[in-house]
């Protein structure tokens, strides 16, 4: 078997354990020069499958101030598509459905590192949870 035999086939296996679903918005930024009212206006980049992975547990608790904070890596993982190529850093994820954890839904994400791979199964970017 080639490798891109088997990078194709870890692509199909990818997506199948791809079973929750995402939004991904990037935010345009404005501000009126006149009033210096800051508008976000968010346009969608990507919609659809994806999975939600924590790497390694959470290590620590590390302190953050007076707080104990667990650190942890969370990854998503979406297709190796035409539709995924513009998902980059800073961009805001929102998991609509999530088949085995409905916690996650309505939970929201940035996007902290890109996801460049020659013989990639699925697109991987590092993240962390937007509070507040």
């Amino acid at each position: 078997m080639s490798a891109i035999t088997a990078i194709q086939r870890g692509r199909v296996a990818a997506e199948n354990l791809m079973v929750d679903t995402v939004t991904v918005q990037r935010e345009t930024v404005s501000t009126d020069g006149e009033t210096g009212v800051v508008t976000r206006t968010p346009a969608t980049i990507y919609s659809g499958k994806a999975k939600i992975q924590q790497t390694s547990p959470p290590t620590g608790p590390s302190e953050v101030g007076e707080a104990a904070v667990y650190i942890g890596q969370l990854v998503l993982h979406l297709p190796v598509t035409d539709a995924t190529a513009a998902v980059s850093p800073d961009d805001l994820v929102t998991v609509t459905a999530c088949l085995l954890d409905a916690s996650l839904v309505g939970r929201t994400f940035r996007l902290r590192g890109p996801s460049h791979k020659s013989f990639a199964t699925a697109r991987r970017f590092p993240m962390v949870e937007v509070t507040g």
